[in-house]
């Protein structure tokens, strides 16, 4: 009994033992799989996210490939330099919908400020009024000058890991209104025109770092093609001698500044000089002493102008001055203190010169007083220069037209008075100006009733302009207007063709008939002295 007890308590107590090693195992297995469960919950939970960042990074790229094109187009339309910050700060915020972003370009060089291209200007910000526009970065400062200096593009995690003290240093020259978490130069070839900074990225920093990229190379071939253009228009507007604008621009404006004038019922006025006796100047001095003559006297015009004048070389040693919105008399004053200011500058070889100085001569003229187009008002102005070397050079004279037969256009006159062209203009010229111009020639007004063939020599006469002046159709028009046409024709028609006509036997034709009328009668019927009376019926 004892022993059958014995066995059973050693069956019971390996039977526990064997449930508890069953019991661990199986907590085990359980602990295992949680731990399992628990690494597919964070693989699930980790593949959900990649899930979510490829969707977002697949709808991000699509909108990124759509909106590249109508960027380029817009960098690429002809809108202008001044326009491609804006076009670059608008697709940057649209692609990648930062909380703050800047557009910088690069200042070009210049001959007052050496150090001005050093610098980067803020031409564009999101928001507006984030930093002012104008307020410029110097390249190698601060964490934008350095990405530009280094032609890199750098987010954050690169300013990170740049060397503690350089860190430090970009870190206190970058200013608070932005602290870049990407930043992207453009570059074109060896040299960078600008910059895009960005902070507060809602997209994943490998994509926003790209896209920015692609964004900048783009944004960077157009800045630099619209500078080459604007350089190119720049140099075929400019005189490569005196810096100026030359006659083709000069002509450009002035006919932009006249058509206003009149559009708006203002004027215009240019001032056209020259130098005095300046191929004198170049035979003693030589040509290289003229060039840097010419030279001088621009950098004196220009230093006597006032803002918003247009001055350029019109050829040679002439000279234009464009004056919106300026009369003549106005102009006058102005071309007078030029003309003053030069012939109280020293120049060199200025003694050797005729009149002991170096002078300018020059005429004035206004629009639409002295004429409504450019060739016309340029005519005007240098038919004022030429009267003003004739009287004596080293002045300025005012373009004053001359109408015959007193200071207003000419009325008609009687068809009784001088006989000969020179002696109506003779009659009618008044002295009004220093310069003539025929304005109205003569004209012959024809009384009514009478033959118009009567005055036929004369109005052709009347109507021959002086050698060298250009008249409009309106002023060789008679004033009693353009005759009719008439299908009577004149008596000496009738008389060659009467002449010019076979015998016939049968008497004289119907033609010659009425050739003899015409030509035994006046212009009033009354028959004339010598003539045969036509109804006689005699024959020539």
């Amino acid at each position: 009994m004892t022993v059958a007890l014995g066995i059973l308590a050693i069956g019971a107590v390996t039977g526990l033992v064997l449930l508890a090693g069953r019991m661990a195992a199986l907590r085990t297995g359980l602990r295992a799989l949680e731990l399992r469960a628990a690494d597919l919950e964070k693989e699930l939970a980790s593949s959900r996210r990649q899930t979510n960042l490829a969707e977002t990074g697949q709808l991000f790229l699509g909108r990124f490939v759509r909106e590249l094109p109508h960027v380029v187009h817009e960098l690429h339309a002809g809108q202008g330099g001044r326009q491609i910050p804006r076009v670059l700060l608008g697709a940057t915020v649209r692609m990648l919908e930062p909380r703050k972003a800047i557009v910088a370009v690069r200042r070009r060089p210049a001959e007052s400020d050496p150090e001005r291209h050093l610098h980067l200007a803020v031409a564009a910000t999101f928001p507006d009024g984030l930093v002012e526009i104008g307020s410029e970065i110097t390249i190698g400062k601060g964490e934008i000058g350095y990405a530009a200096e280094v032609q890199r593009v750098m987010d954050r995690r690169d300013f990170e890991s740049l060397a503690p003290p350089d860190r430090r240093r970009l870190r206190g020259e970058t200013a608070e209104a932005l602290v870049p978490d990407l930043v992207a130069p453009l570059t074109f070839g060896e040299d960078v025109v600008g910059v895009i900074a960005v902070e507060g990225l809602s997209r994943g920093p490998a994509d926003s770092k790209d896209a920015l990229r692609l964004l900048a190379q783009a944004g960077a071939v157009s800045l630099q093609a619209q500078a080459k253009y604007t350089e190119m228009k720049a140099t075929a507007s400019i005189d490569g001698l005196t810096g100026v604008f030359n006659k083709r621009y000069l002509n450009h404006r002035l006919a932009e500044e006249m058509r206003q004038a009149v559009d708006t019922l203002s004027s215009v006025s240019i001032f056209l000089f020259d130098v005095d006796s300046f191929k004198h100047y170049n035979d003693r001095n030589g040509h290289v002493a003229g060039d840097r003559l010419l030279q001088r006297l621009v950098r004196l015009v220009q230093d006597n102008l006032r803002q918003g004048t247009v001055f350029g070389r019109y050829g040679g040693e002439e000279f234009l001055v464009i004056l919106p919105r300026t009369t003549r008399a106005q102009a006058l004053a102005a071309a007078e203190n030029l003309q003053a200011a030069v012939a109280a500058h020293d120049f060199a070889f200025g003694f050797d010169q005729p009149l002991g100085i170096i002078s300018v001569s020059g005429g004035v003229a206004e629009c639409p007083v002295d004429g409504v187009d450019a060739a016309t008002l340029v005519r005007a102005a240098d038919e004022a220069l030429y009267e003003a070397k004739r009287a004596g050079r080293n002045r300025v004279l005012a373009y004053e037209p001359i109408y015959i037969g007193g200071a207003e256009p000419q009325a008609p006159v009687s068809a009784d008075g001088p006989h000969d062209a020179a002696g109506r203009v003779a009659a009618g010229r008044v002295a009004a100006g220093p310069t003539r111009q025929v304005a109205t020639p003569a004209r012959v007004a024809v009384p009514a009733g009478e033959d118009r063939d009567a005055a036929g020599a004369d109005a052709t006469s009347d109507f021959t302009p002086q050698p060298g002046t250009l008249f409009a159709l309106a002023d060789i028009t008679p004033a009693a207007g353009i005759p009719k046409l008439t299908l009577q024709p004149s008596a000496e028609v009738l008389a060659a063709a009467v002449a010019a006509a076979p015998p016939h036997a049968g008497g004289p034709s119907q033609p010659a008939a009425a050739a003899r009328t015409a030509a035994g009668a006046d212009a009033r019927g009354k028959p004339k002295t010598g003539a045969p009376d036509t109804d006689s019926g005699e024959g020539p």
